[in-house]
Parts: structure tokens; sequence; C-alpha cells
């Protein structure tokens, strides 16, 4: 059995079995997220790379304590078992035999991330969150692992909650754990709703069937997920531009098939705010000597070098302020250089854009799958944000003079 640990002074609740059995009346529940700080981060997509985890332990109440990465750009749960690869070692690891209630098959499990892959057998065992429990859940027990860092972040797996359609997992073999966790809700509380934090030492709120204290009601704003082919795959908004210091930046044209506007996909397994080269390339030159390409770690920005960058998302659009402290990052900082936030990457075949923990540490994100749906609700003050900037990192010693190329 892998377990998720409720946090700590919660209420604990009657156990619940998710599958073959529906309560009457089922309650919402929340879980703590811990943001984790890679240690020695492999390469520049994760050069200060950050996950957001959630415990999980071992069947028996004193068993290990795992931490799974927090994923809503995929749908499958795997964990690393007899894995030997030094992307996975001397993490804790799930021991088939700790397990009476595990059913292993011989059947591959394969998982290809933008950065990294996974290989394993799929199995079955009884999930429990807090103390919901979901019998029999499918997951991939890994004993391969490449460029996923989990070392470098302790973690042990991922936790996926987006779409089934984007499973390694084919459907007929099981229900993703999403679908089966929500399955006993009525179809308006089939959600699932987090915060994340900036500071590593803080938890940061997830909740499912409920709303978090950080999600006014009164300010979300709810947009329709996406659809760009036959089913819902990511978890997609309408991306309509930004601004950058009050000034309007135009994006390029969407190139998904069959999207009106470009795309952003909210990715909490991606650590950056990753679009195209081009558009990327001409960010960065508005900010003249305060940027820089460095060939190894990719764009940065001077650390004492603020700029105040708002993303323009949803069906209504809507202006998301975005924290200076995001987008030039203090971790992997060099000679007075820090990594930029946004970086290039023109392989994401998902959206236009993957919009990482740099966008959704400034937000409320709520999740709904009945219908699929993203309610946003903004958490930075730009003026504040500013100021918290400046406490950390010092005067600002270049010129704010800007180069607008677009517009």
């Amino acid at each position: 059995m892998l377990c998720c640990r409720p946090p700590r002074l919660q209420p604990v609740l009657a156990g619940l079995a998710l599958a073959g059995a529906v309560a009457a009346e089922q309650a919402g529940f929340s879980l703590p997220i811990t943001r984790v700080l890679a240690q020695k981060p492999p390469g520049l997509l994760r050069l200060g790379q950050t996950v957001n985890t959630i415990p999980l332990t071992s069947s028996h109440d004193y068993g290990e304590c795992f931490s799974f990465c927090f994923d809503t750009g995929s749908a499958d749960l795997w964990v690393v078992s007899d894995c030997h690869d030094e992307d996975c070692i001397n993490v804790p690891q799930y021991v088939p035999s700790d397990s009476p209630t595990l059913t292993q098959t011989e059947t591959p499990f394969k998982l290809d991330y933008l950065s990294g892959d996974v290989d394993g057998v799929l199995a079955f065992d009884t999930v429990k969150m807090g103390e919901y429990q979901v019998l029999n859940q499918i997951f991939g027990m890994v004993y391969q692992t490449s460029q996923l860092g989990l070392t470098s972040t302790a973690t042990s797996g991922i936790l996926g909650f987006c779409f089934p359609a984007t499973a390694a997992i084919p459907g007929n073999a099981g229900a993703t754990l999403l679908e089966n966790v929500l399955s006993p809700f009525d179809p308006p509380n089939r959600f699932f709703a987090f915060s994340l934090s900036r500071d590593p030492d803080a938890n940061a709120s997830f909740s499912i069937g409920t709303l978090i204290p950080e999600c006014d009601p009164a300010l979300l704003v709810r947009s329709l997920v996406v659809r760009t082919g036959a089913d819902y795959d990511y978890w997609k908004l309408p991306f309509w531009g930004m601004t950058v210091n009050g000034q309007p930046f135009q994006i390029s044209s969407s190139r998904v098939p069959g999207a009106h506007t470009p795309i952003a996909v909210c990715d909490s397994g991606t650590t950056l705010l990753l679009g195209p080269t081009a558009d990327v390339d001409a960010i960065y030159a508005l900010f003249g000597s305060a940027a820089r390409n460095d060939p190894t770690n990719g764009y940065q920005l001077r650390c004492t070098f603020g700029p105040l960058i708002s993303v323009v998302l949803g069906d209504d659009p809507t202006e998301y302020p975005l924290h200076p402290l995001d987008i030039a990052w203090g971790e992997g900082a060099d000679d007075g250089w820090c990594t930029g936030g946004i970086q290039a990457n023109d392989n994401v075949n998902s959206g236009d854009w993957l919009f990482g923990d740099v966008f959704l540490r400034n937000v409320c994100i709520v999740h709904y799958t009945d219908p699929p749906a993203i309610a946003l609700c903004n958490r930075t003050d730009p003026d504040a944000a500013l100021a918290e900037f400046r406490a950390e990192r010092g005067p600002d010693i270049l010129p704010r003079t800007l180069n607008f190329l677009k517009s």
C-alpha cells in the first residue's frame, strides 16, 4: 500500500474505498505540498530546479517515507523500485515485499518526458491519500530512470494529475489516480486546487473537492480548458500576450493545429516558463546589458535587475503579474548573474508555452474536470513584489530603459 499522510492538525476522516464503492456524501480534503530545491541540478532545464512534493509512506504505520513530485503535466503514477541508476540512487524506494496488497504484472511501463524518461512494469496496489483509499490502483513500478534528477531532489516518483488522454498507461488497463479520486464527488465538486510556495521551508496547499484558503471564490476567474483534438489532453489556457514594465509585448501565433490563440499549458512538473525561441529572444533583447544568453546556462539577468512582467490569460483576458524573484532566480547565481525564469524551448508539443512554477507560484489555481476548466486567482501585488525584490537584492544599478523591439 502507498499512503499519503494527512497534514498535522487536520481532522482524521473515516476510511473511504474509492474503487467499487461510492460514498453518499463525499467530503473534500487537503494535503501539504513542500517545495524542494535540487541539490545538484542536472542540466539547463533543471538549473535551480524545484519540485513540489506530496509525502507518502509505505504500507505500515512506521514505514519509510516517500516524496512524490506533484505533476499536472502528466497523468501517470509511478514509484522507483529496485532502481540503481545514478539518477535514482540513494532515494527511498518502494519494496514490493513490504506490501501484502500488491499485484505485480509483466506488462512494460515506459514514459518519456520533455527532459528524461523512465522504464519499469505495471502493478496494482491500494493507494491512500490521507484516509481516502483507492483499491487496486494501477501504477508504474520503475526500475530505470534517466535525466529526472530524482537523487538531487530526493523524490521517489511522480504523481500525475493530468487528463487520462496523456497517460502512458492505457485506459483499458486501469483508470488514473485522478479519475478514481474524483469519482465519488458530485460533478461541481470534481476539482483539485493548489497554491505553491516560494520559500523552500514553507508548506503550500493542495486540496481535492474543497477550496484552499488561498483561493478566494470571489476572485477566481474561470476559463474552459482549450481542446484542440478529439480528447482533452493538457491543462491549456488561451495566452493573449505579456506586459513588460507596463508595455504590451505581442507573442507569436500558435503552432498548434486548430488553436485560435497561442496556448499556455499549466504544468506543476515544470520549473520555468518555457516558450518559443523567437519570443524569448525578443523578451531578453528588451533588457539590453541587464540580460545575456549564456551558452551553458541559458538566458540570464543581472541579479539586481527585476523587470515587472505579467501574462494575459483566459477566456476573459486577465493579467497576472509575475514576481521579479521568479523572473531572476537567485539559485544558481554566478558573478552577479541570475538564471532567467523564462527560457526558450522549441520542443514543447503540448502547446506553445509551458507555464511552470515561475507562473504557478503567483496564483491560486483550481482544476475542474466536469466540465474541464481552470480558475485562477492572482496572489502577486506588483508594487509589494518589487519592494520584496529590492529588500532581498538591493538597489538596481542598471538603467531601467527598455528597448522595445516588439509591440
